[in-house]
This record gives structure tokens, C-alpha cells and sequence, in this order.
């Protein structure tokens, strides 16, 4: 019995210190703009969220498939039309 209580536990430790995300460099994807995933202490306005995803589309298919950089521009479509709907006078 306290055999195997000591493996499980050593199990779930080793487990557990292996899922720690690694920090993205500036040449991987961005996961955080692409999927919400990787997204630590990342807060940005409508502006700095738009330069940021134009900087990843601009990173072109050396480092995004053809979808994702779909996906990719289609959230930059998104927060465009969002910031001219919160530029429009009487809301």
C-alpha cells in the first residue's frame, strides 16, 4: 500500500513539473493571439493588440500555416470593425 501511495505521489510531482509552458520567443508563434492560449500577464489596449497581430501576419508562412494566418487576419478584421463601432459618436 505505501508502495504504490509513494509512486503515484512521485508520479504526480514528475507530472505536474512537466506541464510549466515554456516563455514563446519572438520567432514561434504567438499562441496568445492565435488560440488564448500562453496568454500571462498579457493585457493589451485595442491598439497594441492590432499592432500585434499585423506583426504576426507579417511573420508570414515561415512561421504560420495558411489557416492560421486566416485566423489571424480575420481577428485584425475583428478589432478594426470594433474600434470604428467605439469611434462612432452617440454610444
Amino acid at each position: 500500500m505505501r508502495k504504490t501511495i509513494a509512486m503515484l505521489t512521485t508520479v504526480l510531482l514528475v507530472g505536474t513539473a512537466a506541464t510549466v509552458p515554456a516563455q514563446p520567443t519572438q520567432s514561434q508563434k504567438n499562441e496568445c493571439l492565435l488560440a488564448s492560449k500562453n496568454c500571462t500577464d498579457q493585457v493589451d489596449d485595442i491598439y497594441k493588440r492590432m499592432q500585434r497581430l499585423d506583426s504576426e501576419i507579417k511573420k508570414g508562412t515561415k512561421v504560420y500555416s495558411p489557416q492560421e494566418l486566416k485566423k489571424l487576419q480575420q481577428k485584425l478584421t475583428e478589432t478594426q470593425e470594433l474600434l470604428r463601432d467605439l469611434e462612432k459618436p452617440g454610444k
